[in-house]
């Protein structure tokens, strides 16, 4: 390392973005974060798990990931069997992949993952299906939620893994939605996008609509929402819109940005 310079100039040279121009989507959702931090909002948040993966993929720094995220075979394999309607897994149904996530030490102080973790059903708040891939949502032992994805049960299998909230989530209006994060990973055709949040009293379903078209369910269970499909959109600004059904027959369709 040149010691005449400063860290950050040292590690700029890593940030494989370097000297691009950021495209007007990417200032509309600079300066939305902005405007949602001084009026005094909780900015969404781009996974640093799912960040680390995507620049991972830019640079080619396969082995640095430790949630093997980038395997193609697992990943196409998951892609390929996607379906538009989740199916509802309980608490007993996704144990292995349940363990797995508790034990990655996503959320939880550096070193502290690997360790084999006693999990009860009842921890799992939200888990669905769609063709080979599991979603789940879950409460750690430390009281973080975090967001595992999985092509199956075994370790060589799990997709990903993101942290969502640390502790009881905030009480959700009711017929509202809450937008805790949306994002996209990996490049080329093998891009993949999910999108969570929290539901209030009164949601029924909600609807995912991308502006290509295409229509999916997303899961609804114990106060939160979540999806993911096969496709770029969670990473960009607005190109879906959700809708959310209440138990009184209404119905409200949102763009992301639109959402608490």
């Amino acid at each position: 390392m040149n010691p005449n310079l400063t860290d950050l100039d040292q590690l700029t040279v890593l940030d494989p973005a370097r000297g691009r121009e950021p495209s007007a989507a990417e200032w509309a959702r600079s300066r939305a974060m902005v405007d949602r931090m001084t009026a005094g909002r909780r900015p969404r948040r781009m996974p640093r798990e799912l960040a680390v993966v995507a620049a991972a993929v830019a640079i080619g720094v396969v082995g640095a990931l430790t949630v093997p995220s980038l395997l193609q075979s697992t990943a196409e394999r998951a892609y390929g069997s996607w379906t538009p309607a989740p199916g509802s897994l309980t608490g007993e149904q996704v144990l292995p992949q349940a363990r797995l996530c508790a034990a990655n030490g996503v959320g939880e102080a550096e070193g502290a993952g690997g360790r084999p973790a006693a999990v009860d059903p009842a921890d799992v708040l939200l888990a669905e299906q769609r063709g080979l891939a599991t979603l789940l949502i879950m409460r750690k032992g430390n009281g973080v939620i975090v967001e595992c994805m999985s092509a199956g049960p075994g370790e060589d299998e799990q997709l990903a893994s993101m942290s969502l909230i640390d502790g009881d989530p905030p009480a959700t209006p009711a017929g509202t939605v809450t937008l805790e994060t949306m994002s996209s990973s990996g490049e080329g055709d093998g891009q993949w996008s999910n999108i969570v949040g929290l539901v209030g009293p009164g949601v029924t379903a909600v609807e995912v609509r991308l502006d290509s078209g295409r229509v999916f369910q997303a899961s609804v269970r114990n106060g939160w929402w979540a999806a993911w499909w096969p496709g770029h959109e969670g990473g960009e600004v607005d190109t879906l819109t959700v809708t959310v059904r209440t138990a009184d027959g209404g119905a409200t369709t949102l763009r992301p940005s639109e959402l608490a």
